[in-house]
């Protein structure tokens, strides 16, 4: 069946994302800081500028105190001793310390595992699509025996710290909330499951729907982990409607599934 059009929640993500609207040109509290630059190596560059919040101003420095007999007894030892070394702790600013990223984005036909692959497109030799550039990228394994169809396809996305610097983070939470409010926007009536998960990455939500178009039923898990977003997709061919309710829970169990093998790869 070939590499079908992705869906529009993709592209939305991959393409260049729109930057939020500031309200105000004065930031809301003192700990407002901003800008975030994205590159996208696809052939193109594009940037994009985002504002983030960051919670907690940096707390000043204290002012040395004397004790106040001391001060009064011996003046001018006092105004001679040079600053303690805890005054001089309060006068540097604390960094925070920053959650570890990726630095580059394996390939996409390099994060399921061959055995996971096998297992859900059960043939020696499955047709294999792909594309991807250097943060980006898609894999797709499928196999079609009379009317029996399976598939799994995975799409990776990086928010690289050579081009996002200390917002690579920011920049995926970013992207990955952007594609949860696209899924609740697209959701249809062949959408019979949409929710956030736990246990899998930094963040996550699974999907089940029916395209009745190419009549195929597709299991969906999108994850956050780090800078990176994984998006798998386990497809098989459309149920009949009593065997729908099993094939939701199958097509998700088999999406996470692959999802966490994915994740595991990337350790």
């Amino acid at each position: 069946m070939g590499l079908p059009r992705l869906p529009e929640p993709f592209h939305r993500v991959y393409s260049p994302p729109e930057a939020p609207r500031a309200k105000s040109r004065r930031p809301r509290t003192a700990g407002v800081v901003a800008a975030a630059f994205v590159v996208v190596a696809m052939g193109l560059a594009a940037v994009a500028v985002l504002v983030f919040g960051r919670g907690g101003a940096r707390p000043g420095a204290a002012p040395a105190r004397s004790h106040p007999a001391t001060a009064r007894s011996h003046p001018a030892t006092a105004r001679s001793h040079p600053a303690t070394a805890g005054s001089r702790a309060a006068d540097t600013p604390a960094r925070t310390a920053q959650p570890p990223v990726f630095a580059s984005l394996p390939q996409a036909c390099s994060i399921l595992p061959a055995d996971t692959v096998r297992r859900l497109v059960p043939t020696a030799a499955p047709k294999i699509d792909k594309m991807g550039a250097e943060t980006a990228g898609v894999c797709k394994y499928s196999m079609t025996d009379g009317g029996r169809y399976r598939a799994v396809q995975v799409d990776a996305r990086a928010f690289l710290p050579k081009y996002m610097h200390d917002q690579a983070t920011g920049m995926t939470v970013w992207s990955f909330e952007a594609q949860w409010r696209q899924a609740q926007k697209d959701r249809t009536a062949d959408t019979s499951s949409l929710r956030r998960i736990g246990g899998l990455g930094d963040a996550a939500f699974e999907r089940f729907w029916i395209d009745r178009d190419v009549r195929i039923a597709v299991g969906e898990a999108t994850v956050r982990y780090r800078d990176i977003i994984l998006r798998v997709q386990y497809t098989e061919e459309q149920p009949a409607d009593k065997d729908r309710p099993a094939a939701e829970q199958r097509c998700l169990a088999d999406a996470i599934a692959a999802a966490r093998a994915g994740l595991a790869s990337l350790h």
